[in-house]
């Protein structure tokens, strides 16, 4: 009996440890991600306060200046919705106890997630205009740079989360790391949706 309670009282505080760490991370990342939303909400109020003012008719300055690809834009958002639903489909799977349908739900997820990127990096890459040709074209580049980060930073989130998916690191009562790293992802893929609407509802040219 006199070893009983030390025992009893070791396990209910490691328990509630484990709790306590548990609360940090998702605190942490929620955070994170919650600071992110700030810096993205400052953007879209900008785009805007600087449309509407266009100082010294400096918005669009070249009305021959050709406009991104709505094809491309539609595409690279698409697979970034894809993406977030099949994350979601592997946090699902684990959720159930099946880790198959996890590693099947990361693996792709992470693949649209790369092609995202490489197809941004090249969509930004290939327009014919440059900072210093209107506040648009700052502005559009801005949107675009910041969104290359969040897939830059989701990749290796990524990659780490889907090679502990293979290695079984997750399971149906421990799998924190997917929900966590769930927070950035699915903003991530909300980001361009928020940047495109925007742009549908006040067009470059005034």
């Amino acid at each position: 009996m006199d070893t009983a309670v030390p025992a009893s009282g070791h396990g209910e505080h490691a328990a509630a440890s484990h709790i306590d760490e548990e609360r940090k991370v998702r605190l942490g990342m929620l955070f994170y991600v919650l600071t992110d939303v700030t810096f993205v909400i400052f953007m879209l109020v900008a785009y805007p306060w600087l449309r509407s003012y266009n100082t010294d008719q400096g918005w669009f300055p070249f009305q021959h200046m050709r406009l991104p690809d709505q094809g491309t834009t539609v595409t690279l958002l698409l697979l970034m919705v894809v993406s977030a639903v099949f994350y979601f489909i592997g946090y699902m799977g684990i959720r159930a106890g099946n880790q198959w349908i996890l590693r099947i739900g990361m693996l792709i997820s992470l693949v649209l997630m790369l092609i995202a990127l490489v197809g941004q990096i090249r969509f930004m890459g290939s327009q014919q205009f440059s900072t210093g040709d209107g506040t648009f074209a700052d502005t559009w580049l801005l949107f675009s740079g910041y969104h290359i980060y969040h897939l830059l930073w989701a990749t290796f989130l990524g990659l780490g989360v889907t090679h502990r998916a293979f290695r079984g690191r997750y399971t149906k009562e421990k799998h924190l790391g997917v929900v966590t790293i769930g927070y950035f992802w699915y903003w991530a893929a909300l980001t361009p949706i928020l940047i495109f609407i925007l742009m549908t509802a006040l067009p470059p040219k005034l």
